[in-house]
């Protein structure tokens, strides 16, 4: 806004001057500092005492607490001014006048230095600031106070804890300093329960907590970061559990989120002993390299490692099938009708959330993928399995038929037998081998026509009169991403959909591996602080992703303590 301000003050001799300035500011500040807009140099005012800003059309005077001013003769702290109003500051007299053209504030400030010597205005009164100055020596209330407070918070409680339990619990149940006091800051929740046995982590007073004491109660549950002959090993046993998990901290944070606890040695990964293909990583944003997944291969089902970004990648499962289809918007034809699927359809995410069960073929395909055969028994369906245990449902299937006597529309006349009639043995072996005939025609068209051949990759073997078909064994992969941690249900937001992360609308073959390269992560993500690259993004320090303790690597079994000792011993 536009400010005018005319300043109309009298001299001592009584003359009266005049001054105008203008200024362009949002607000304008009143107060006895010299970088004020509007400066009263006088000791009632404080250095910074009220401001003047727009409201909306309005003009709010607020004061700096607990200052206040005079306004039209009441005190107040704040106000809104309008045309008409007087503002009372020590000697100073601020009025709100009609505004000229072009300006939008207009203030008349009359100043009388006559008053600003008057007698209420004198020094003001000295005050005592010292001990010395009221008589008292420092040194021995300080020597006092020092005495008291290391016998009542130190000698006191080290004694009754020599004395034993009875004597600490006494202390702790007095009024009276006890050990308790010596605590740093409360446990985590995690811990809550060695609240009052400090001596169960902390073994002597006065000695920092030793991994021993964390192994007493979590040898069974903690992994290793590396395998025990990995060259940084060594070290990594003698580091202490202390430097990633701090305690008696506020706010309490028992797993330390410092990206340089991880960086200190993945920046350098060759010399701290990795194989000579690890990539440095200091940063999610700065320096990561992309995702390496992990895929079972057929026909052996080893796991293979690869990077995404850097070949073209594709899952050999022996799986026949297009994401594309059967996410088509328009719908797919399914005995019910047509059906517009959803990665839920299939993809049901475990209880925890952090990943999906397995996908069963009764449950999520059969309702459009029926395994019926005989139009006559509709409800009749053939296992899905093992290829011989098929064949043998289809002839138990069709033999009951035949010699039951009922028809059968592709069956020969001469096959069969009327209700009711006896057969000879010779004329039971003849329907039987019609069944098996009929059993290994539907048997044909199930496993390599209509249902078999759409998803798996089917052989024919055996002989014309005793086919068999083998079926190649599926095996998808279930964890793409094994060293690293992700949950799916802290993901399903509004503003993220399977498709934000998947492009399965456009997998036309079951080899397509969906997973997300980083820079589609790094839409969202940042670093440690999630404000890198001047982007505000969610923080992602290592620890959101990967853990320390790896599953997968060897137990922290209790022998190591016997080891930890012994390096303690010899340094």
């Amino acid at each position: 806004m536009r400010i005018l301000i005319r300043s109309l003050e009298t001299e001592k001799a009584g003359a009266l001057r005049t001054q105008e300035r203008a200024l362009e500011s949002d607000s304008l500040s009143i107060g006895r500092a010299t970088d004020q807009n509007i400066q009263i140099n006088d000791p009632r005012i404080d250095l910074q005492h009220a401001r003047l800003s727009r409201s909306g059309s309005e003009l709010q005077l607020t004061c700096t607490p607990p200052a206040q001013v005079e306004i039209n003769g009441r005190l107040q702290r704040s106000a809104i001014l309008k045309v008409g109003d007087e503002i009372s500051l020590g000697p100073s007299l601020i009025k709100v006048v009609e505004n000229p053209v072009g300006y939008d504030v207009t203030l008349t400030i009359e100043r009388d230095v006559r008053e600003s010597v008057a007698v209420e205005d004198g020094p003001l009164p000295k005050f005592s600031m010292s001990l010395a100055e009221v008589g008292w020596r420092k040194r021995p209330w300080a020597w006092a106070g020092i005495s008291v407070s290391l016998v009542l918070g130190l000698v006191l409680p080290w004694l009754m804890v020599g004395r034993g339990d009875a004597s600490i619990e006494w202390l702790r149940q007095s009024v009276l300093p006890s050990d308790m006091q010596w605590t740093s800051g409360a446990l985590h929740s995690a811990h809550g329960n060695l609240e009052v046995a400090c001596e169960a982590c902390h073994e002597q007073p006065f000695r920092r907590v030793r991994n021993e004491q964390c192994l007493d109660c979590h040898a069974n549950t903690l992994h290793q970061h590396v395998p025990a002959d990995h060259p940084a090993a060594a070290n990594m046993t003698a580091d202490r559990c202390t430097t990633c998990h701090v305690e008696h901290d506020e706010p309490s944070n028992l797993i330390q989120l410092d990206t340089r606890i991880c960086s200190d040695c993945h920046a350098e990964p060759q010399s701290h002993g990795a194989r000579p293909k690890a990539l440095p990583v200091t940063d999610f944003v700065s320096q990561h390299p992309d995702f390496q997944i992990s895929l079972l291969t057929a026909p052996d089902w080893k796991v293979t490692r690869a990077r995404l970004g850097e070949s073209e990648i594709v899952e050999k499962s022996n799986l026949e099938f297009t994401h594309a289809a059967h996410l088509n918007p328009k719908g797919i034809k399914a005995p019910q009708g047509e059906v517009v699927m959803e990665c839920a359809d299939c993809h049901t995410p475990t209880e925890s959330g952090t990943s999906f069960k397995p996908i069963e073929m009764e449950q999520h395909c059969g309702s459009c993928h029926t395994l019926g055969f005989d139009p006559a028994e509709p409800k009749r369906t053939v296992p899905h399995g093992e290829p011989a245990l098929v064949i043998q449902t289809l002839i138990d299937h069709y033999s009951r038929r035949f010699l039951g006597g009922y028809s059968d529309a592709v069956a020969a006349a001469d096959g069969v037998t009327p209700p009711g009639a006896s057969l000879s043995a010779a004329a039971r072996a003849r329907v039987l081998g019609s069944a098996t005939q009929r059993a290994n025609q539907v048997a044909a068209d199930i496993f390599e026509r209509r249902m078999c051949a759409d998803c798996h990759t089917v052989t024919r073997e055996g002989t014309p009169t005793e086919p068999l078909w083998s079926v190649a064994p599926v095996k998808l992969t279930q964890t793409f991403m094994p060293k690293a941690r992700f949950d799916h249900a802290a993901h399903a937001t509004g503003e993220a959909t399977c498709e934000t992360c998947h492009a399965a609308a456009d997998a036309k073959v079951a080899s397509d591996v969906l997973m997300p390269q980083i820079k589609v992560c790094r839409d969202c993500h940042g670093g440690e602080t999630g404000t890198e690259g001047g982007q505000a993004r969610i923080a992602s320090p290592c620890a959101s992703c990967h853990v320390y303790h790896d599953k997968q690597e060897p137990l922290w079994i209790p022998v190591m303590k016997k080891v930890i000792r012994e390096a303690a011993v010899s340094q």
